[in-house]
C-alpha cells in the first residue's frame, strides 16, 4: 500500500515537472556581453554625472542659472543609471533579488529620474531662451536663487506625482521545472496602465517637446539675423504707426550685449568641459 501511494506521487511528480517548463535562461556568451556593455555605459555614465555635479558645486564661478538645470539633469540621470541599469545586470543572470519593497522602491526613482530629466530640460531650455533672445530681462529673471527655487518645485512635483507607482507594481512569481523566478512587475493587466501612460507621455514627453521646438526655432532665428547683421529688418505690426521710434527702439533692444554674449560663450565651455568628461577621461584611464 505504501509502495502503491509512493508511485503515484512519483507519478504525479513527474507529470507536473513534464508540464511545466524549463526556466528560460539566455548563453553564457549573451549575459557575458549583456554584463559587460551595461557595466561600460552605467559606469561611464555615473562617473561622467558624479564628475559634472562636483565640478560646478565646487567652482564658485560655475555656479549660474544654467549650471544649476544642469546639474539637476545629471543627478536625475545619475537616478536613473543606477535605479534602471545596475538592477537589469542581476537580473540578467538570475530573478529579481531585490524583494517587494526594492520592487517599489526601484520603479519609484526610474520613473522619478526620467520625469526629473524631462522637466530639467524643458526649465534649461526656458531659461536659455530667455538669456539669449531677452537678454536685459534675463539679468533680473534669470537668477541663481530663482533657478534653486524652480529646481526645487521640479523635484517636489515629480516626488509627489510618482507616488503612485508604490500602488501600481509588485514582485510576480513564476514556477518553472526547475525553479521559481522572481520578477518586478505591474499588480493589474497592461492594459490598465494606458491612461497613465498617456498622461506620462503628455505631460513629460509631448509638451516639453513642444516647448523645446517652438523656443530653439525663436532662439535660432534670433541667432540667425545675430550672424548676419540684420536685426533691424525684425518689424511689428505696429512699425506703421511710429515706424522711426520702434525702429530704433528694435534696434537697440536686439543689439547683441555682453550680457548674452558671455551667457552663450559659458554654455560653450559647459559642454566643452561635459563632453570632455564623458568621452576624453574614461578613454585616458
Amino acid at each position: 500500500m505504501e509502495n502503491s501511494t509512493l508511485a503515484q506521487g512519483m507519478d504525479l511528480n513527474a507529470t507536473l515537472s513534464e508540464a511545466l517548463k524549463k526556466m528560460p535562461q539566455d548563453s553564457i556568451e549573451v549575459q557575458v556581453v549583456t554584463i559587460l556593455l551595461a557595466l561600460l555605459i552605467c559606469g561611464v555614465g555615473i562617473a561622467g554625472n558624479i564628475m559634472v555635479v562636483l565640478v560646478v558645486l565646487r567652482t564658485k564661478h560655475m555656479m549660474t542659472p544654467t549650471n544649476c538645470y544642469l546639474v539637476s539633469l545629471a543627478i536625475a540621470d545619475l537616478i536613473v543609471l543606477l535605479a534602471a541599469g545596475l538592477p537589469n545586470i542581476s537580473e540578467v543572470v538570475a530573478s529579481w533579488i531585490y524583494g517587494y519593497t526594492g520592487c517599489l522602491c526601484i520603479t519609484y526613482l526610474q520613473y522619478l529620474g526620467i520625469n526629473v530629466s524631462s522637466c530639467s530640460i524643458t526649465a534649461f531650455t526656458i531659461e536659455r531662451y530667455i538669456a539669449i533672445c531677452h537678454s536685459i530681462k534675463a539679468q533680473f529673471i534669470c537668477t541663481v536663487s530663482r533657478a534653486k527655487k524652480i529646481i526645487a518645485c521640479v523635484w517636489i512635483f515629480t516626488s509627489v506625482y510618482c507616488i503612485m507607482w508604490f500602488f501600481l507594481v509588485d514582485t510576480n512569481e513564476t514556477i518553472y521545472a526547475d525553479g521559481v523566478v522572481v520578477k518586478c512587475g505591474y499588480r493589474v493587466s497592461r492594459n490598465l496602465y494606458m491612461p497613465i501612460y498617456f498622461l506620462d507621455f503628455t505631460l513629460f514627453y509631448v509638451i516639453p517637446l513642444i516647448v523645446a521646438t517652438v523656443l530653439y526655432g525663436l532662439i535660432a532665428r534670433i541667432l540667425f539675423y545675430l550672424g548676419e547683421g540684420r536685426l533691424g529688418v525684425l518689424s511689428h505690426p505696429w512699425d506703421s504707426i511710429h515706424q522711426g521710434r520702434s525702429q530704433n527702439a528694435m534696434k537697440l533692444s536686439c543689439k547683441p550685449n555682453k550680457g548674452a554674449m558671455s551667457s552663450r560663450k559659458q554654455v560653450q565651455r559647459f559642454y566643452n568641459l561635459y563632453f570632455l568628461v564623458l568621452f576624453c577621461l574614461p578613454g585616458l584611464l
